[in-house]
């Protein structure tokens, strides 16, 4: 009995990282889609709020602004989630490892 709890105990350990990892990058995604959501919502309404040429002066100059903030967002993200990733990895290989030496047979 105590050689399966030695097999169990490390897929149940990827099981549970996995689906914490996995529920992680779901909510990252659905966060990314809300704020893109409401970002196209503020852009098509400031874009009928134009009536002449210094309103569009100003609405093409905010969204550059928000081109240059969003690519910003986009490279900090690019790195949590490598982070994340890398954390999530190394996980793995420290869950591998301990069930390698729990297999490992014994002289």
């Amino acid at each position: 009995m105590n050689d399966f709890n030695a097999f169990v105990v490390p897929i149940t350990k990827l099981i549970e990282l996995n689906k914490a990892q996995f529920e992680k990058l779901a909510a990252a995604q659905q966060e990314a889609t809300k704020n893109y959501v409401e970002l196209t919502e503020a852009s098509i309404k400031a874009a009928s709020g134009i009536k002449d040429p210094e309103a569009f002066n100003t609405f093409a100059q905010e969204q550059v602004e928000l081109a240059k903030s969003g690519l910003e967002k986009v490279v900090a993200d690019g790195k949590t989630l490598f982070e994340d990733t890398k954390a999530y990895n190394e996980q793995v290989l420290c869950i591998v490892k301990e069930s390698a030496v729990a297999f490992t047979p014994k002289k």
